[in-house]
């Protein structure tokens, strides 16, 4: 698992956020080791700001296989999504596309809530399918509405 603190974004909410990291976790770990349960592990780890990611392989009618790093960020603590996308963009193998979202739990139930999804030039059902894989697997709507409750 890979960290990126809000210290290193020039877009954090505070001083207060200079020492929250946002922690970078696999799908797959959320779902063997906290029962596919995002808040689970937000709360195992004490984590304001989590990015889940899901690399995968997709057959594409009339073209290869094309292999993506999904990577849903949800957050707290974050003004801007760029230094998580800019680091999901980092952290992707070679040979994959980022697909990166973002959800700002702390903006829940006010008009500025919302799924931001980078433009990426692979059609928008199987990017919001990809996405949506993402938020379901993981259970994010229960901890985005859990989160924003707490704050």
């Amino acid at each position: 698992m890979s960290r990126l603190t809000s210290k290193d974004a020039a877009t954090s909410k505070g001083a207060a956020d200079q020492l929250s990291p946002a922690h970078f976790v696999p799908l797959a770990d959320i779902m063997q080791s906290h029962d596919g349960a995002l808040l689970s592990y937000m709360r195992d780890t004490n984590a304001s700001d989590v990015v889940v990611t899901m690399p995968i392989s997709v057959e594409i009618a009339n073209k290869d296989v094309q292999k993506f790093l999904v990577t849903v960020a949800v957050t707290t603590q974050f003004d801007s999504p760029e230094p998580l996308s800019d680091e999901a963009r980092r952290i992707t193998p070679k040979h994959h596309q980022t697909v990166f979202a973002w959800i700002p739990a702390d903006c829940y139930g006010t008009d500025d809530f919302g799924i931001y999804i980078d433009e990426v030039a692979i059609g928008e059902t199987l990017k919001n399918g990809l996405v949506g894989e993402v938020i379901d697997k993981a259970a994010i709507e229960a901890a985005v509405i859990a989160l924003a409750d707490a704050c």
